[in-house]
């Protein structure tokens, strides 16, 4: 249905983003916003994603117990992150 002068927004995004080497921050931007995804409701309802620096994600936690427990499943959450991309998003994540 599109023509040569008709394309989608996000098609237009994903132009942009790939033209202009953006595909790092566009793709952290995406992980920061899908936290709950990567985690599950409750535990963020306890937890906020607030950046990546540097392939370094962090995320607080306001519950000490959940704060352990999220410690331990830390390779199983950047594998679920990472599996989603054709590149490494996020290298580490720090909990405070």
């Amino acid at each position: 249905m599109n023509t040569d002068n008709q394309h989608s927004i996000k098609e237009l995004l994903q132009k942009y983003v790939q033209k202009n080497g953006k595909q790092q921050l566009y793709a952290e931007r995406i992980v920061v916003e899908n936290w709950p995804q990567y985690v599950g409701e409750v535990c963020a309802k306890y937890s906020t994603c607030e950046s990546i620096i540097n392939g370094v994600m962090r995320v607080k936690v306001t519950n000490a117990a959940l704060r352990f427990e999220l410690m331990g499943q830390k390779s199983t959450i950047l594998n679920k992150i990472n599996a989603d991309y054709a590149f490494p998003v996020v290298k580490d994540i720090q909990f405070y």
